[in-house]
């Protein structure tokens, strides 16, 4: 392909980074949701992981607020309009069939006006989400462009991980995954600070605000 404008080049990985952003959140909304029915209050420590303003009154409040309304900053629907968004800018490097595949996992989000059944109706959105991805690996054929998406992807789940302290197989494969992604792309990165990040995670005890630093740093 021709070069890619450094405006592209942050799209692309803003693209990857929100999407990934939105598929973890609500697999861990899942996760969290399950505790909220022993334990009331784990949307706040949830809330504390992720830095997320606590803004909610009570479990109640943020399961209908956090997963669709549009004028919360961290919500999960304002996080997929910022993926979407992306998406539509580069309609011309990914192609509409790949684009369409978010367009749905928004419509699902957008769809859910009664929670009685909403766990099902963010399945698919998730559901969707996967096929964006299996659509940008099967029809995009530019290789920068995939990768750099990916590449967005793979720091945003090493990101999510180390705030939600994933256990350290888990922290370490990221690692792994996000090494492997970045000598796949075109992009310079940051050698010190993927060297630090990688001490970090190997640590007995991970300094998680010094890694989490580290992965902001890299581009």
């Amino acid at each position: 392909m021709g070069i890619i404008s450094l405006e592209r080049v942050d799209n692309l990985i803003w693209l990857g980074r929100y999407s990934e952003r939105v598929y973890l959140t609500i697999k861990e909304f899942f996760r969290c949701y399950d505790e909220m029915l022993d334990h009331p209050t784990m949307y706040q420590e949830y809330c504390q992981n992720l830095q997320i303003p606590m803004i909610y009154e009570s479990p109640t409040d943020f399961v209908q607020r956090y997963v669709r309304d549009e004028d919360i900053t961290d919500s999960i629907i304002a996080n997929l309009y910022r993926a979407y968004d992306n998406c539509i800018v580069l309609r011309n490097e990914i192609g509409t069939e790949t684009m369409t595949y978010l367009e749905l996992a928004l419509d699902d989000l957008k769809s859910i006006h009664e929670f009685d059944s909403f766990l099902l109706d963010l399945q698919l959105v998730v559901d969707h989400i996967l096929a964006f991805w299996a659509s940008l690996s099967e029809n995009v054929l530019d290789y920068d462009v995939r990768d750099i998406i990916k590449l967005g992807q793979r720091q945003e789940r090493m990101d999510m991980y180390l705030r939600l302290r994933k256990e350290k197989k888990d922290i370490k494969k990221a690692y792994d995954s996000l090494h492997h992604r970045l000598n796949k792309t075109i992009l310079p990165y940051d050698l010190l600070k993927m060297e630090q990040l990688k001490t970090g995670v190997e640590e007995t005890i991970i300094d998680y605000p010094a890694c989490i630093e580290c992965v902001e740093g890299l581009l």
